[in-house]
């Protein structure tokens, strides 16, 4: 049995029915639809960029993110959501301080790569909390300290919850990192890339 679905005789009447026109092309959902491009990093603020609905799609996240890390820390997580500022990438990248997990990833249907950038607070609170302990973090980290195998464990179990609530809302393609996820650990990795 071979993997193709169609013959290539059966590939070739396909392709001369929609030339002659045979066949139509123009079926399906949403035929009619237009799309329109808009980034939300642009600064012409006259497009009316509704951020109440960022917000709240935002808070509705954090409330299920919080519950998929209760779950699997297996004590209640202080999550709280901060309001959306839309920002350029560039100064985004100027407000972080190393070491820093950034995960660029891929949403489909969405296009282009999405940031995932987890604060080391966040990965030693985790860590504690995992290991039994309260939930505390570390204050000051050197920048050139690289996370440890046990750290990236962590990492990648909260990227996991993350992918698990976001898997079935964009579509039926969960999201998916490129070449195994994680990119580096210091946010002049990201800068090189954008």
């Amino acid at each position: 049995m071979t993997d193709q679905l169609l013959t290539a005789e059966e590939l070739s009447a396909l392709a001369e029915g929609i030339n002659d026109g045979s066949i139509p092309v123009d079926t399906g959902y949403n035929t009619s639809a237009r799309v329109r491009k808009h980034d939300l990093a642009s600064e012409d603020s006259s497009l009316g960029v509704n951020v109440a609905s960022i917000d709240m799609i935002n808070e509705r996240f954090v409330r299920t993110f919080r519950l998929g890390l209760l779950e699997m820390l297996r004590s209640s997580p202080r999550v709280t959501p901060n309001r959306v500022q839309i920002s350029r990438f560039g100064d985004y990248l100027k407000g972080l301080r190393a070491p820093l997990s950034v995960n660029m990833v891929r949403m489909n249907p969405l296009r282009g790569y999405s940031i995932v950038a987890i604060d080391p607070v966040v990965v030693f609170s985790s860590l504690d909390s995992f290991f039994g302990g309260f939930g505390r973090g570390v204050a000051q980290l050197p920048p050139t300290r690289l996370f440890t195998p046990t750290e990236t464990r962590i990492i990648n179990m909260i990227l996991e919850v993350f992918f698990s609530l976001t898997q079935g809302r964009l579509g039926p393609h969960p999201g998916d990192r490129p070449g195994g996820g994680e990119l580096g650990d210091q946010p002049a990795i990201c800068a090189d890339r954008g």
